[in-house]
């Protein structure tokens, strides 16, 4: 009973690989984009308080990110 539920699960497995195959395929045929976006608002707004004097930690007190965001945005 177990190698039958185990087949199955295989099976369905496979098909979602497929399927999700398929789909990047077609949305690279079509030239969409993939992947996350990138945070252009975020790295302006850390250089604008870079320029202004602030301090990393500042930074992101007043943009309301985290430390270590502000830090990977800092010298961009």
């Amino acid at each position: 009973m177990f190698q039958i539920f185990s087949g199955f699960a295989e099976f369905e497995r496979n098909r979602i690989r497929e399927q999700i195959k398929e789909g990047l395929e077609r949305a690279k045929a079509q030239s969409k984009k993939q992947g996350r976006p990138e945070a252009h608002t975020a790295i302006l707004s850390v250089q604008v308080k870079k320029v202004m004097g602030l301090s990393q930690s500042k930074t992101a007190e007043a943009l309301g990110l985290q430390i270590t965001t502000v830090k990977k945005h800092w010298d961009t």
